[in-house]
């Protein structure tokens, strides 16, 4: 008998889970899909074309690069002294695929 799943290593089963959660709101989903169609950008020009604040788009777009969704171009600890653009890891396209 076979079965109709992969068994999975918990480390993975946790970064699947890890993603998931990511996504799970909305407006991480708006900010994937304006990556996905404009390329790496500025958290100003994300929350300008996502119609949400600053703050609330630096808190969300933490959430997705601890998922490993998005990356910067610049290092956390970097950040206060120069502008980060964001984009989408290698491998990662729009929030509804």
């Amino acid at each position: 008998m076979t079965a109709d799943f992969e068994l999975q290593s918990p480390t993975e089963a946790h970064r699947i889970e890890r993603t998931k959660r990511a996504r799970s709101t909305p407006i991480r989903a708006q900010i994937i899909n304006y990556l996905a169609s404009n390329g790496a950008s500025k958290v100003a020009d994300i929350s300008s074309g996502i119609a949400f604040s600053r703050d609330c788009v630096r808190y969300h777009l933490a959430a997705l690069e601890s998922a490993s969704i998005v990356r910067s171009n610049i290092s956390p600890e970097a950040r206060g002294r120069c502008t980060p653009f964001y984009a989408l890891a290698p491998g990662r396209t729009r929030a509804d695929s």
